[in-house]
């Protein structure tokens, strides 16, 4: 980590009885930084907005949100910047009965951007198939909320694996993401993305592609139907469009995908 905040003070401690810390009771976004611009910044900040009002979490109190990212983010040419929101220190338990209006906390970072992601662009990702399996949750799915344990079994399971990502499904066996990111595969000249609504986030950058793309089938996928896709890529706000050049040891073609991240850029 390079810098931190927290309700606008250069600080990197948080209170042990932080609701975030002991329920998950909080969001985050993350976003790339270029030339100390943040990239879809508009979109990230409606993603806080809106998943806030979703969780019940008062915000009008933490000021012009925009303002502080833009101001921390100005000085740096290429880097990550996270934005966590949580609920803060209060409430009982579960409940937030009693819990100060005032209480959530802005917490703004800024880490070194992953370079080895410039090289894959060009060599393109290996993909290899989790053995885990997300949970089906329809009240939180699209969310990124504080709660991340699959995720972190997940990436405890791909360091131990030769591939640079792994594609997990729900429980009901239909592909949902990999790791960190979301899924786009080309099936007889149709695009086509892993629907959503049972488990996973709905990224940004999935969304942008949506558009761009145009003709996107959003649709249940089983791992043998993926299995069968021509291309495959993925895609996440840091990485933005990242080639797949072979899934499950199967070598795959990069070239619609590179042209689609190509649009993206122009």
């Amino acid at each position: 980590m390079i810098f931190c905040s927290i309700n606008g003070k250069e600080v990197n401690s948080l209170s042990v009885n932080d609701r975030g810390l002991a329920y998950g009771d909080g969001l985050f976004t993350t976003a790339k930084i270029v030339n100390g611009q943040v990239e879809l910044l508009e979109q990230h900040l409606i993603r806080l907005i809106k998943g806030c009002e979703f969780l019940g979490i008062n915000i009008e109190h933490l000021g012009d949100i925009k303002h502080s990212i833009e101001m921390y983010a100005r000085s740096y040419k290429l880097a990550v910047l996270k934005v966590i929101i949580t609920a803060g220190s209060g409430g009982r338990g579960y409940s937030r009965i009693n819990l100060d209006e005032n209480a959530s906390q802005l917490i703004i970072m800024v880490s070194d951007y992953p370079k080895h992601y410039d090289e894959l662009v060009n060599t393109g990702m290996s993909l290899g198939i989790s053995k885990n399996a997300l949970s089906v949750s329809p009240m939180l799915a699209g969310i990124k909320h504080l709660n991340r344990l699959e995720q972190v079994i997940l990436r405890q399971e791909l360091d131990l694996l030769p591939f640079d990502d792994l594609v997990v499904c729900n429980a009901n066996n239909f592909v949902v993401e990999t790791t960190c990111a979301n899924i786009f595969y080309l099936d007889d000249q149709q695009w086509k993305t892993p629907d959503l609504s049972l488990s996973g986030v709905d990224g940004l950058m999935r969304q942008n592609i949506i558009k761009t793309i145009g003709d996107v089938k959003v649709t249940s996928t089983t791992i043998d139907e993926l299995l069968c896709a021509t291309e495959v890529f993925i895609c996440n706000s840091i990485m933005g469009l990242m080639p797949v050049r072979c899934l499950k040891q199967r070598d795959l073609s990069m070239i619609q995908s590179k042209k689609i991240r190509e649009q993206l850029l122009d």
